[in-house]
């Protein structure tokens, strides 16, 4: 009987190794990037605090090309490369304001992430969907409207030629995750909207044209997020294996932001950085995020490194190029 139980007991287990071995392997390089949640005064203003996600040598190895990229704040300064009033062929269409017209024609390949905001044109936009544009290329991209009060081009005494290119004379920065929520999750103009003139309302950054870069209007307001921006700026300088981070608020979380190379981070953070700032310094926050909330919104985030895992509602995934570029979750 004893023999009997003991064949039995050793055939399941044969069977149930049989069956796991037929199930698909989830392959995940999310063993590359970790969550660091060490008490550093140097990642924490009043209420806001940043945790930074650093990466392995194996990674930071295996993306090396992604270095290559120029992001939109460099693109804007590079010859031959500008963003452009959609240009038309044939009928002029009525949701213009949707889309822009980007010409590359420098050597350089430039990233556009998703919440990216340019100045200038008939009206500011907010750039809809993460982009890489290749050298020598032009090609339309589309956009949501950060500015409602506005429909001509920004420079009233500009030349006809001018007015007629209508390009955009600036970069401003990475929207607030409200509006990033926005433009990302619901891809609707009033929501939008409704999330600038919210977050705009909250840091008195009044305006005529109801601007979102109407934050950079010299206010108290203003002066106590240049204050936060000086202080969690240099943040993780004093290592080069940090790839993103995570923004929390006092209780709330609000964002993950992990690139595939600390070069691209290193770029990209100032901008980011801008908006979560504007979220977070003009609310007060008696709560404190536990270390669970943030491994959990980090978790979410992170598994989307892996070969196969497909963003779902308030997280997504840029790839380019056989790599993961940038990850995030508002």
């Amino acid at each position: 009987m004893i023999r009997l139980s003991l064949l039995a007991l050793t055939l399941t287990s044969l069977l149930w190794t049989a069956c796991q071995s037929d199930k698909p392997k989830f392959t995940s390089s999310s063993s590359q990037i970790q969550l660091v949640t060490d008490n550093n005064p140097r990642w924490v203003y009043e209420n806001l605090r940043l945790y930074p996600v650093t990466a392995d040598a194996s990674l930071i190895s295996e993306n090396q090309s992604l270095a290559q990229l120029k992001t939109l704040a460099e693109g804007m300064h590079t010859p031959g490369f500008r963003l452009l009033e959609h240009k038309q062929f044939g009928k002029q269409e009525d949701n213009w304001f949707h889309a822009l017209t980007v010409q590359n024609k420098s050597q350089d390949t430039i990233l556009m992430l998703s919440g990216d905001v340019v100045k200038g044109g008939n009206q500011d936009r907010v750039i809809a969907h993460h982009e890489v544009i290749m050298p020598m290329t032009v090609r339309n991209i589309e956009v949501y409207c950060v500015e409602t009060g506005r429909s001509t081009y920004y420079d009233p005494q500009a030349s006809p030629a001018e007015k007629d290119i209508a390009a955009f004379k600036g970069y401003y920065n990475v929207a607030s995750p409200s509006v990033r929520r926005a433009v990302h999750q619901s891809q609707n103009q009033q929501e939008v909207w409704n999330a600038v003139a919210t977050v705009t309302k909250e840091n008195d950054a009044n305006s005529a044209t109801s601007a979102y870069t109407a934050l950079d209007a010299e206010t108290e307001s203003k002066k106590r997020r240049d204050a936060y921006f000086t202080h969690l700026k240099e943040a993780f300088t004093d290592r080069q294996d940090v790839v993103g981070m995570v923004a929390v608020a006092g209780g709330e979380v609000l964002g993950v932001d992990i690139f595939g190379s600390p070069e691209l981070f290193r770029k990209e953070m100032g901008a980011l950085l801008h908006g979560y700032i504007a979220e977070s310094a003009a609310k007060t926050h008696a709560e404190v995020a536990s270390e669970e909330q943030v491994r959990t919104a980090y978790n979410r985030v992170a598994k989307l490194s892996a070969v196969h895992a497909k963003a779902t509602d308030g997280i997504g995934k840029f790839s380019w190029n056989g790599h993961w570029v940038h990850l995030f979750g508002q």
